[in-house]
């Protein structure tokens, strides 16, 4: 009861903030039009921008924004001595993370819902279509590594800095999500510089996103057809990595919380 009670309280002072809004919401429909834009201008020709490629590269760099606004409650709170009196409280670690992260998640479902609506609607303007329910059910569940990274990250951030610092620090996350995520640059014509996203969970999430969405390479077959996305060895490579990184950052979120309430109690 005391976790749902914590978790109320968080959902609340999140929906508060505009900030919200502006970034976990009104964000992904502003780049979804932008690149829609783009892609009528440039005479429909660029892939990477078309609805099937676009929209996984959309909730992926989306689940950065829950980072920075993980990391501005959670620090705001810790600034402002609230989780010290919480700390008072019989409630343990795992009250605290489970308290914190569901109301995260649950913005993150959301973004990932209006990512999919969007998907549907621009699918539907230009007549390429979207993806069937199911597999955009699919593509949900398949994201949730990625939105439970970022999540993490802006958990342990705030956890680890104060109020200014752990903001600031998301921002570069934010900018290596965008850059190296593959979301809107074509990541297969550029070589190592792709060897070294895969190395990273940004790019592959999206990767294993636009297989379910059946989405196409930039980069043609030696006759000028389009090449699909596909699962094989690769695309198990990436899901592993996904999972590797969930591993640790979920393991380092308990770590830095029970290490704080230690500190602090």
């Amino acid at each position: 009861m005391k976790t749902l009670t914590f978790m109320k309280r968080n959902l609340k002072e999140m929906t508060r903030d505009p900030l919200i809004y502006i970034f976990c919401a009104g964000f992904p429909i502003f780049m979804v039009l932008m690149f829609q834009i783009i892609l009528k201008y440039t005479g429909e020709n660029t892939p990477i921008f078309e609805v099937k490629s676009l929209i996984p590269g959309i909730m992926m760099f989306s689940y950065s924004m829950l980072m920075l606004i993980a990391a501005l409650l959670i620090s705001k709170d810790k600034t402002s001595s609230f989780l010290k009196r919480l700390y008072t409280s019989p409630m343990k670690s795992h009250n605290y993370i489970i308290g914190y992260f569901v109301p995260f998640m649950i913005v993150g479902l959301v973004q990932s819902i209006i990512c999919i609506i969007l998907g549907y609607i621009f699918g539907a303007t230009s007549g390429s279509g979207f993806v069937p329910f199911g597999e955009s059910l699919l593509l949900i569940l398949e994201m949730l590594p990625m939105m439970f990274i970022n999540i993490f990250i802006g958990m342990i951030l705030a956890t680890l800095l104060n109020e200014k610092s752990a903001p600031a620090v998301t921002s570069i996350f934010i900018s290596l999500s965008g850059i190296i995520g593959g979301a809107w640059m074509p990541l297969e014509t550029m070589g190592d510089f792709e060897k070294v996203a895969e190395c990273l969970p940004f790019y592959p999430s999206v990767y294993l996103g636009r297989i379910i969405t059946n989405a196409t390479h930039t980069v043609p077959d030696s006759l000028g057809n389009p090449v699909y996305y596909s699962f094989s060895d690769r695309g198990l490579m990436f899901l592993l990595i996904l999972l590797g990184y969930l591993t640790i950052f979920g393991a380092l979120t308990v770590l830095f919380f029970n290490k704080r309430l230690k500190n602090d109690c």
